[in-house]
């Protein structure tokens, strides 16, 4: 099953005078995978920039709910213009099977990131990988989020997913076309988020043996922060750029109906996110 995703911003016109669609042939193919997809022309009158925020949790953290509750609020409140990924992150993240806590949400690329950005304590977040030693608490995610400079779009994502459910491999496709001209290098991350994961979770004193969680990281596609564009990161204004990666479902206990693949385009140097993106895998 194949779905198509273009991200929606208001774009300037010192980008592309007299003209609201990006087409070929500016196009640059660097693909881990062999893919036939063919992306639809970009009507950038229709895009615009997300933001991407990354909750750290923990289903042993009794304050963890809290924060999983304004999540959901701030979800809401910004629609599609918000990203999140739920990183289980640190010690109250793992798993405790005397407790009734035999699961393991934790993933190497979530704990890398965790560890990256000095994150010391849960519920937290970092949003578009602003840089705050040990993350933002609850309270101040939706100043966060509104601080981020929406009003000049930077790049735009295009995501198409094709599921096979005989060999339980998906293909990730993705395009980046660059909106404006970006100095430093950029990498291209997908990571795989699942909803709807019923598993036990501390709320306060409450033991919930079945609370939903979404959101929840599960596996990157390419290494903790993606793969440089174009071999050196660098791509000029109006340059589309293909990629393509595989992820094998077996031998996972992940639901693809409950899938997505979300993508980041980073700019590590500015320590900044320019552009996010999240599609489903069926």
């Amino acid at each position: 099953m194949k779905k198509i995703v273009v991200l929606t911003i208001v774009i300037g016109t010192f980008l592309l005078v007299g003209c609201d669609r990006i087409e070929g042939p500016y196009l640059i193919t660097d693909q881990d995978e062999t893919s036939y997809v063919e992306f639809p022309a970009l009507d950038v009158s229709t895009v615009y920039r997300k933001v991407l925020i990354e909750e750290f949790t923990g289903h042993r953290c009794q304050n963890c709910p809290t924060g999983h509750q304004k999540l959901e609020e701030l979800h809401e409140r910004f629609g599609d213009t918000l990203v999140p990924v739920g990183i289980h992150y640190g010690s109250l993240a793992a798993p405790n099977a005397v407790e009734g806590y035999p699961y393991d949400f934790r993933t190497e690329i979530g704990t890398a990131i965790g560890q990256d950005f000095a994150i010391d304590g849960i519920p937290t977040a970092i949003i578009n990988r602003g840089y705050a030693a040990g993350g933002y608490s609850p309270v101040r995610w939706q100043s966060k989020i509104e601080a981020v400079d929406r009003s000049t779009p930077l790049a735009a994502i295009q995501l198409i997913n094709e599921y096979d459910a005989a060999s339980s491999i998906l293909t990730a496709n993705a395009k980046v076309t660059m909106l404006v001209d970006c100095p430093n290098p950029l990498r291209l991350a997908l990571y795989l988020v699942e909803d709807g994961i019923v598993k036990p979770q501390l709320n306060g004193t409450e033991y919930i043996a079945d609370y939903v969680h979404n959101h929840v990281l599960r596996a990157g596609f390419n290494g903790i922060y993606g793969k440089l564009l174009n071999g050196d990161g660098i791509l000029k204004v109006g340059t589309g750029y293909t990629y393509a990666k595989k992820l094998n479902f077996k031998d996972s206990d992940w639901n693809p109906a409950n899938c997505s693949v979300v993508a980041v385009l980073y700019d590590r140097t500015a320590g900044e996110v320019l552009q996010v993106e999240v599609m489903k895998v069926m």
